[in-house]
């Protein structure tokens, strides 16, 4: 009886974590503008873990080389980009979205990528860019 107990109390405490989990995390958008929204301002909040759910692996490690060089140099400045157009190209499960973006008073284009994986529109840099990121990282190594 008392092993029965045991393992009811762990079942329980496991369904009220899981239940707690996922209260805790925002309802993901579904249409691609929305995606590339929400994720940039959880990059600009540095809210990395979130970004991540709005992310393919590809990005989730662009992600991550991020976290280090904040880190690594002490930065916890947020940012604020204001998305003033943003048009999508949706082509079957890939999305191009070609932005005008404000940042600290200046416009500049941007373009994003996004895949759809289990009907859910996620950031993806594409392997091109991760390259130049690690290329930037060296830079950033040698500048210190």
């Amino acid at each position: 009886m008392k092993r029965g107990q045991v393992l009811f109390f762990f079942f329980s405490w496991f369904i009220v974590f899981a239940f707690a989990k996922c209260q805790n995390d925002p309802p993901l958008p579904k249409e691609p503008a929305a995606v590339i929204e929400q994720w940039q301002i959880w990059i600009n909040k540095n809210n990395f873990t979130q970004a991540k759910r709005l992310s393919t692996a590809n990005t989730q490690e662009w992600i991550d080389w991020i976290s280090q060089v904040l880190t690594e140099g002490n930065i916890t400045e947020e940012t604020t980009s204001i998305f003033r157009e943003i048009n999508c190209k949706v082509d079957g499960g890939d999305a191009t979205c070609f932005c005008q973006v404000e940042e600290m008073e200046e416009i500049f284009a941007d373009t994003f990528f996004l895949i759809k994986e289990k009907d859910q529109w996620l950031v993806n840099i594409p392997e091109t860019e991760l390259e130049s990121a690690g290329t930037l990282d060296s830079l950033f190594q040698i500048l210190q």
